[in-house]
């Protein structure tokens, strides 16, 4: 959201992304592409900034990701049923049936990823330019906005092989695209990558983590994959009905031998793969369950077949089994979310930030473009983006007196550096002996909030 803010605010130019914690810098730093962040502020620019924009507009990709996983679904099984409880499928998990409303460029990198699967296998069967090229921008989008979702062209590389290991390649007519495919889907991902590496080390600012983010020990590993498998998954990636169809899935792969027919190796692979990413980034899997949603798309194939082994059961049982699982994912899906997420009010922001007024107060209590000190937030962007300031952040209110080498606090080396203002909402700080010498007074209080006028202590 604030990266959106500053393209439409300070620069629209796309290679240049800026963050509110930049201390006295410019912002620029780096970070995925910025994609998703760039379409919200062209939003912005037609129609003016509105904290409901971002909503809309992730809601929207959403329900093309949707509608691109219903036109896979369709090319896979020529069933428009199955098509149908595909996407019905995939408009109730619970984890994306939230994140469809929040301003998560993962939403973006998921949608275009379906669709550049699907656009590849329709050109895989019927090679029209159009296919291809739409397929390629929709892989390469993907991929830039998050690299884990390049992880789709795994099953695209493994039909090949299977084809090329059969006889059944037309390599005259497709070698040339192929290799044009991979190379800009890749490499244009890789070099976005590296830039951003750049960007970051030349900044020193770290706002974006682009690093694998492993666990430390085996207990630890053991601990996070055991909460994935027994609640992230059936609960919040797939919920509890859905689970039922991907159990019903993996017995019909076994019980019909479907590792014959010519989807399961690029299926398996494609899961192989998937579950390398996992290990690689199981700290995040941890907390930010939004980092599975790249196994959506594999774990609901399975489960899009369970459904069709279901159907084509006899008798009234399976069929009123069948109904009552399609009825119960959006009842899940909304009982897990709506009182958890929704209604329980200021959940893990300052009650401040929720009342317009006040943070209207806040804002306007000191200018936009004064550098402030502004904490303590483990985030490093929350308070920033609410306040609409820029400057230095801090995590704790002891940071502010930790001295360097040369015997200077950091608080003296912000004020040094241009910070004219402290906002916190830490009354132990400010009631703190040790921030009296860098203070000229109060410029207001909203709430908890104190605005304090800094200057360099003597």
């Amino acid at each position: 959201m604030a990266v959106a803010r500053n393209f439409y605010e300070e620069d629209m130019n796309i290679l240049r992304p800026r963050v509110d914690h930049r201390n006295d810098l410019d912002g620029v730093t780096g970070m995925q592409f910025p994609s998703y962040e760039w379409i919200v502020a062209l939003a912005y620019k037609g129609l003016g900034f509105h904290e409901a924009i971002p909503r809309v507009i992730n809601w929207l990709i959403f329900l093309t990701g949707v509608l691109a996983f219903h036109r896979l679904v369709l090319l896979l099984t020529g069933s428009a049923w199955l098509a149908a409880v595909g996407a019905w499928m995939l408009s109730w998990s619970p984890e994306l049936f939230y994140h469809s409303i929040n301003a998560l460029p993962d939403v973006l990198a998921l949608s275009a990823s379906l669709w550049g699967l699907y656009l590849f296998l329709r050109w895989y069967q019927q090679p029209r330019s159009s296919y291809f090229f739409l397929s390629l921008l929709a892989v390469t989008l993907g991929g830039l906005t998050k690299l884990q979702y390049l992880v789709v062209g795994v099953p695209i590389a493994l039909l090949i092989l299977r084809d090329w290991m059969q006889g059944n390649f037309d390599w005259r007519r497709r070698l040339v695209p192929l290799i044009l495919f991979a190379v800009v889907s890749v490499g244009f991902t890789l070099a976005w990558y590296a830039y951003a590496l750049h960007l970051i080390q030349v900044s020193g600012l770290a706002d974006f983590g682009l690093e694998v983010r492993s666990v430390s020990s085996l207990s630890t590993a053991a601990h996070i994959l055991k909460d994935n498998i027994v609640s992230d998954v059936p609960e919040l990636l797939l919920n509890f009905a859905t689970s039922g169809f991907l159990l019903l899935g993996l017995w019909s792969i076994v019980r019909e031998q479907r590792w014959q027919q010519w989807a399961f190796l690029p299926m398996l692979g494609w899961a192989v793969v998937l579950a390398i990413y996992h290990w690689l980034e199981l700290k995040q899997m941890a907390d930010h369950q939004y980092y599975m949603l790249p196994h959506l798309p594999v774990l609901l194939l399975v489960a899009v077949a369970g459904a069709s082994w279901l159907r084509r059961q006899k008798g009234q049982v399976a069929a009123v089994l069948l109904g009552l699982l399609l009825v119960a994912q959006p009842i899940l899906a909304f009982v897990r979310i709506v009182p958890a997420r929704w209604l329980r009010g200021a959940n893990g922001l300052p009650a401040e930030f929720y009342n317009p007024a006040a943070r209207a107060q806040l804002r306007t209590a000191v200018p936009d473009s004064a550098l402030c000190v502004v904490g303590p937030d483990d985030s490093g962007c929350i308070d920033f983006y609410f306040l609409h300031k820029k400057g230095f952040g801090f995590s704790a209110s002891d940071q502010l007196f930790a001295a360097d080498l040369t015997g200077k606090s950091y608080l003296t080396h912000c004020i040094v550096r241009g910070a004219h203002y402290l906002y916190t909402n830490d009354s132990t700080l400010v009631a703190d002996p040790r921030l009296q010498p860098y203070t000229q007074g109060l410029v207001k209080r909203v709430g908890e909030f104190r605005v304090i006028r800094l200057h360099v202590a003597r």
